[in-house]
This record gives structure tokens, C-alpha cells and sequence, in this order.
């Protein structure tokens, strides 16, 4: 894009089929500064089909390669974090909304550590009941609370776009606190 502003954009090199499938539903990229002083750059692909994650280093922008997935259930969002300091200082930490069969079945929002992107593990996993499909999050700034969209009832049984608040201050232990709903 260092063309951009004449009009010139020039396409490089595309993601392939490595992890599985060139279908995506969402994609975030993650850059940081890690505790030894090291510049890091991410890319995570998320749905398509019934994918879940998939991770590239962006070491190389114009060549992305695969570092790590996920896959043990369909990924529709998420956000990432690198924590600093606290508790979780030296981590990189996914918020996944989705679940199994698509999303559909057993659905929620797992908290990954993707510290190690080939050796991804889950530090606490956050289900409500009623739950139709966890669709997105969002953190609070300080990092205390996500917000999580649960889209209306794909089955049209009428029920309505609800929205949890979650405290995540401790990742292993997510507490839903409250919800909200548009009433449509």
C-alpha cells in the first residue's frame, strides 16, 4: 500500500489452504513489544467454514506463514491481548466466541493462552445460559470486563439480541455480571 495515495495498490503474497481452508470470516492482527524488548507481529484468521483459529507471523508482512491453529471448535470473533504487567504479564491472550457445530452447539467464549502458538492452551472457557450463539467481544480498556454479543436465535424462536458483560480479572474464572438486550 506504499502506493496507496496514487491510486496503486500492488497485491503480494495471498494466505493459502495450510490450515485447512482459504475461507474467512474475520481477521485481527496483534503487534506488541514482548518482556525482552522483541517486536512482534500476528495475524489470526477466524471462521470460515467451521475453522477455528489460525495464526501467522507477520515477521515478513509480504509473506505471512502459519505459527500455530486452533481448532477444536468453530472461531466466528475474538480480540487478543498481549498483557505487560499484572498477573498474566508475558502473555498473549485470545478471547474466542464460537463453539461447536458451526457455533451453534455449546457455545460461549474459550480464553486461550496463544503465548506458544504451536502448543495453544485453554485457560478458562465462559458458557450463560439461553445462550444462541456467541457472536463477538470486546474488552474494557483496563482489561477487566469483555463484552460479549450474543446474536439472535438463528431458528427464528423469537428470542432477542442479548449481550453479556463478563468480569475476566481472573481468566481462569470468567463470571457473567450482567447482560443487556436491544429488545428487538
Amino acid at each position: 500500500l506504499s502506493q496507496i495515495d496514487g491510486g496503486v495498490g500492488t497485491q503480494l503474497a495471498s494466505v493459502d489452504n495450510a490450515t485447512g481452508t482459504t475461507a474467512t470470516h474475520t481477521m485481527i492482527i496483534s503487534q506488541y513489544v514482548d518482556q525482552g524488548g522483541v517486536e512482534r507481529a500476528f495475524l489470526y484468521r477466524m471462521g470460515g467454514g467451521s475453522n477455528g483459529l489460525r495464526i501467522y507471523s507477520l515477521a515478513n508482512p509480504a509473506a505471512p506463514t502459519v505459527v500455530g491453529s486452533w481448532s477444536p471448535k468453530y472461531v466466528h470473533d475474538g480480540v487478543v491481548y498481549y498483557y505487560s504487567s499484572g498477573p498474566y504479564a508475558g502473555k498473549e491472550v485470545f478471547f474466542a466466541c464460537g463453539g461447536l457445530n458451526g457455533g451453534q452447539t455449546d457455545t460461549g467464549m474459550d480464553i486461550l493462552d496463544v503465548t506458544n502458538k504451536s502448543a495453544i492452551t485453554t485457560i478458562g472457557r465462559c458458557t450463560y445460559a439461553n445462550a444462541n450463539f456467541c457472536h463477538q467481544v470486546w474488552l474494557s480498556e483496563d482489561r477487566r470486563y469483555a463484552y460479549i454479543h450474543d446474536s439472535p436465535d438463528y431458528d427464528n424462536r423469537g428470542s432477542y439480541s442479548v449481550g453479556r458483560i463478563v468480569d475476566v480479572s481472573n481468566l481462569a474464572a470468567p463470571v457473567v455480571g450482567g447482560t443487556y438486550n436491544t429488545g428487538q
